[in-house]
């Protein structure tokens, strides 16, 4: 019986640990977009697209229309 509440903390223990580091990834790549053709857009310009309604995410990519001067090369 010991055993198995053993291995039910040890599995709590690991979700958190990996929801843990799923929210530090997911942080640390808010700093760009992609776009579906490779582009990468700047943090301000993509949320300023998705907020004006002219580009939304779709996977994790960026999709619409985003002014040309805000792709960093």
């Amino acid at each position: 019986m010991a055993s198995l509440f053993l291995q039910r903390r040890r599995t709590q223990a690991f979700r958190a640990l990996m929801l843990e580091v799923a929210f530090h990834q997911t942080v640390a790549v808010a700093e760009s977009y992609t776009t579906i053709d490779g582009e990468v857009v700047s943090y301000v310009a993509g949320e300023a697209a998705i907020r004006n309604g002219t580009a939304v995410l779709i996977g994790g990519l960026l999709v619409g229309a985003v002014l040309s001067q805000d792709v960093i090369d």
